[in-house]
């Protein structure tokens, strides 16, 4: 930064695992929203807390203070372009960073959400949002691992709570793991996160019948609602549901590659997600795994039903984006899908995007 910060700037590390499925997922999803562009020169960054800065800043704003801003939320897991211009996608942001803190999700940046932005260590994120991978590991910094260390020292441990999931803390799961009848492999999933919470772990979805189609928008909104960032190869690490990406075959606007370090949901990823919330298992890693499973079939329009699944790409043996159907207000088809790096969970026209294959409905 041009300009030195008021406080140390919370860091996400790389994650080192396998990503030959992560990279063969994210190369068979959304490659028609993600082609790379230039970026235009940003102003200089100026912190926040700057008398140069509103005390509240909003939508509309164009200077440093919103490239700063901009810079910010990217640690915290945004991944838009920093330009300076405070535009629709940095409203959407804000309200992103503020729901996954806990607070007053309304876009504007005031005193409670510049002291989240720079707080050291990253300020927590209850492990069971959306915002947290599902598995959250060894080698993630982030608000989900500082509230990890204070749930653990909460349990007995005595770990330094700075957000960086290294040695000590893989140790300390271990042994929370251990002493609570879980499997020890220092992996926090559904299981461990609900030990730490003293919650029941979360029983599996069963199929909704003929309920399907409607609980597949309900989630679809859901994950709208949370603000959830696009990110290349998300939502494919084993489990269903948000997870960091890959940078290996990665053509996004957003450079350097923010994947690898970003908690979120590919288009398939995203697709994949609500269906298994929804009961009825894993319909496919990626959209040729999911366009070509057998309880998929090609409808018309006409007879598509809310729910249903939208394909875009070359053909049905080459697709290459997906989306969740919701209807047609006005008569304008529209989905709610994971569209592109630098944006998020997104309801829009069908229209949008190019390519159509077809609808697809699950029986």
């Amino acid at each position: 930064m041009p300009v030195p910060l008021p406080l140390p700037r919370p860091r996400r590390g790389r994650l080192r695992r396998p990503a030959a499925l992560l990279t063969a997922a994210a190369a068979a999803c959304c490659l028609l929203a993600g082609s790379t562009g230039a970026a235009q020169a940003a102003p200089a960054a100026v912190p926040l807390t700057s008398a140069s800065c509103p005390a509240v800043m909003a939508q509309g704003e164009q200077d440093g203070c919103v490239t700063e801003l901009q810079n910010l939320l990217d640690t915290h897991g945004a991944s838009i372009v920093a330009d300076g211009d405070f535009g629709p996608t940095t409203t959407v942001a804000v309200k992103g960073f503020q729901s996954a803190v806990g607070l007053t999700v309304d876009g504007q940046v005031g005193a409670a959400t510049k002291s989240a932005l720079y707080a050291s260590p990253a300020a927590a994120v209850r492990l069971t949002s959306p915002h947290c991978a599902v598995v959250v590991r060894q080698g993630e910094r982030d608000g989900c691992v500082t509230e990890l260390q204070r749930r653990l020292n909460g349990r007995g441990a005595s770990l330094t709570v700075d957000g960086d999931f290294g040695p000590a803390t893989l140790a300390a799961v271990k042994s929370f793991q251990s002493a609570n009848g879980l499997g020890a492999d220092g992996l926090v999933g559904p299981a461990t996160k609900a030990g730490l919470y003293g919650e029941p772990v979360p029983a599996a979805p069963t199929d909704r019948g003929a309920g399907r189609y409607a609980a597949v928008v309900d989630f679809a909104n859901a994950a709208l609602n949370s603000y959830l960032p696009y990110v290349w190869g998300g939502g494919h690490d084993g489990s269903t549901g948000p997870s960091t990406g890959t940078c290996d075959g990665y053509t996004g606007v957003v450079t350097p590659c923010p994947a690898d370090r970003t908690v979120g949901l590919d288009c398939s990823g995203l697709t994949r997600w609500v269906y298994w919330q929804a009961g009825v298992g894993d319909i496919g890693q990626i959209t040729d795994n999911q366009i070509a499973n057998p309880r998929f079939h090609p409808v018309a329009q006409g007879a598509a039903v809310p729910g249903d699944l939208v394909f875009f790409g070359a053909s049905a043996n080459n697709p290459a984006h997906v989306g969740i159907y919701t209807g047609a207000p006005g008569g304008v088809p529209t989905m709610i899908n994971a569209p592109a790096t630098g944006r998020f969970v997104s309801a829009e026209p069908v229209s949008a995007h190019s390519s159509l294959i077809g609808y697809y409905h699950y029986s």
